[in-house]
């Protein structure tokens, strides 16, 4: 072993603890970016969570209502509608695409009586409505309305 042997061992073991440090330090900082990853992700799946569990809380809200609309369509195709409102929906079984005005023409009404009751048939949809600008509404009989009529023995 020579004289420089020494120096060089120490040289080589100083450069290998410098690099072993730079890594070690460059290990902390990846450790840390990940560590602020982690609680960014942890803040964002409780954010997640709360947001799921209000909206689980709004799916059966919306379920409960559709389910007691379901219930009063059910009711109401049960009841026989107003004299008037059957009459209009017998005339468009065989006359779609025909205006308020000419309903009422055949079944001997004013017209803003029989437009009351279609839109108020529209709202149920039992009758279907085309709007034309600077004309006349026209109305036909939706699939609902025809229902009507059959379970009730007045589609011919």
């Amino acid at each position: 072993m020579g004289l420089f042997d020494g120096i060089e061992k120490l040289i080589n073991e100083h450069g290998s603890a410098v690099i072993l440090k730079e890594r070690i330090e460059l290990a902390n900082d990846k450790y840390a970016a990940l560590e602020q990853q982690l609680s960014t992700s942890v803040l964002r799946a409780n954010e997640l969570e709360d947001e799921n569990q209000r909206l689980r809380i709004d799916l059966e809200k919306l379920q409960e209502k559709v389910l007691s609309l379901e219930k009063n369509i059910v009711e109401s195709h049960g009841r026989r509608l107003e004299k008037i409102r059957e009459e209009c929906l017998q005339f468009l079984v065989a006359n779609s695409h025909i205006s308020s005005s000419q309903i009422a023409r055949e079944i001997g009404k004013s017209s803003e009586f029989v437009t009351f009751h279609l839109i108020e048939m529209q709202n149920a949809n039992l009758v279907l409505a085309s709007y034309y600008i600077g004309g006349d509404t026209e109305w036909s009989l939706s699939q609902s309305g025809r229902a009507y009529l059959a379970s009730h023995g007045l589609l011919a």
